[in-house]
């Protein structure tokens, strides 16, 4: 039980608040500070860069073989780079504390999955990946709050402050399992050949498309909506309400899954992402802008956690390698998404990016058609 408090409490504060806290105050640094929209991409860009390098180094040895003291270093640098950010007006500066930021948030993601459902206890993922929508409404609830006690450099100061009482709870409560887990990664590198089959590239696919399909609404919604006149009174409200409805999806869709199987459950994700995605660009007024952030908040989670609970069948004998590759993919499709988005936007208009990201959410919904039983027996 503490280890899951300690996991969920790590991933509010990489995940929810480190990595996704910028997206509330982008609309802050650019009333404050005059940051522009390319300002904005350069910066977001870069974390998703960091995310890249963190996912991919994540796999290696010396990660697997350290995992306490990347928990602690992760915590600790984390909170320094939130405080940073408020102490610079350096674009340059902030695009390097963006790019840490990322590196730290992949990292600790990996770490806080492997230790906490280590030991044959994917069964917690439902519960885990809460912590993300936790860090999430917390910066939805708090930002406003902050910002009107001091402004953009005010809330990086409070979400550093929020983030330094997750980080205590997450190394009080993981710092001793995260030494002993490492010794059974290392028996695990040395024992087990991880190999990888047709199921585990489709289930690779699907979920770097999700990457690719998720991030242009994860981190630009309140900047899209705060730009719309009709609905720039509700784009806090927004935020807040995908974080809410983010919490308890992992749970439930872990719930669904035991009735009807991972592979229905994550078909059904992605087809009601696409729809919450899809909603506010047929229908841009502020009902459709509400339940399309529930949906979307109650399901890019959900897909990461059946995603990683599937990861953990396939895999049971390498479980931070598997973790660490589907990170990867993800964090891969993280960085396709804008560029391409940025493209669309700028040559056919505001609703193509979004009618992009429904798109790709299908085609890998309809990829993940084609997942098969492994031949280990393991669901789908």
């Amino acid at each position: 039980m503490y280890s899951l408090i300690g996991g969920i409490c790590a991933l509010s504060l990489a995940m929810g608040i480190s990595r996704f806290g910028f997206t509330p105050i982008i609309p802050l640094m650019q009333r404050d500070l005059g940051v522009t929209k390319w300002d904005v991409a350069v910066m977001a860009s870069a974390n998703y860069l960091g995310y890249l390098i963190g996912a991919y180094l994540s796999r290696k040895p010396w990660v697997r073989e350290h995992l306490r003291t990347w928990l602690g270093a992760g915590v600790v640098i984390s909170i320094i780079l939130m405080i940073s950010m408020s102490l610079t007006h350096n674009h340059f500066l902030w695009t390097l504390l963006r790019l840490g930021s990322g590196f730290l948030s992949a990292i600790l993601f990996v770490v806080a999955s492997v230790v906490t459902l280590g030991q044959g206890r994917s069964d917690r993922a439902g519960y885990l990946y809460s912590g993300v929508g936790i860090g999430i409404a917390f910066t939805g609830i708090f930002v406003p709050i902050f910002d009107s006690l001091g402004g953009w450099e005010t809330a990086w100061l409070g979400l550093a402050m929020g983030g330094s009482a997750f980080g205590i709870l997450a190394w009080c409560t993981l710092a001793n399992m995260s030494r002993s887990e490492s010794g059974e990664q290392e028996k695990a590198r040395s024992s087990n050949l991880f190999i990888r089959d047709y199921t585990w590239y489709i289930l690779l696919i699907s979920y770097g498309l999700e990457g690719i399909g998720y991030i242009i609404t994860a981190t630009f919604i309140v900047q899209m909506i705060k730009s719309m006149p009709e609905l720039s009174s509700i784009a806090n409200q927004s935020w807040v309400l995908i974080g809410l409805a983010a919490a308890p999806s992992t749970y439930l869709w872990a719930r669904m899954s035991q009735k009807a199987g991972i592979k229905a459950s994550l078909m059904l994700a992605y087809g009601l992402q696409a729809l919450g995605i899809l909603l506010p660009v047929i229908m841009p007024n502020q009902l459709s802008t509400l339940v399309g952030g529930a949906l979307f908040g109650g399901t890019f989670m959900g897909i990461t956690s059946l995603s990683i609970t599937l990861a953990h069948q396939l895999k049971p004998e390498a479980p931070m390698q598997a973790i660490g590759e589907l990170t990867t993919m993800y964090a891969l499709g993280q960085i396709i998404g804008p560029i391409i988005a940025a493209y669309l936007q700028k040559n056919f208009g505001m609703m193509m990016p979004s009618l992009f990201a429904v798109v790709v959410l299908l085609f890998a919904l309809l990829v993940l058609m084609t997942l098969r039983r492994n031949k280990k027996g393991g669901a789908v």
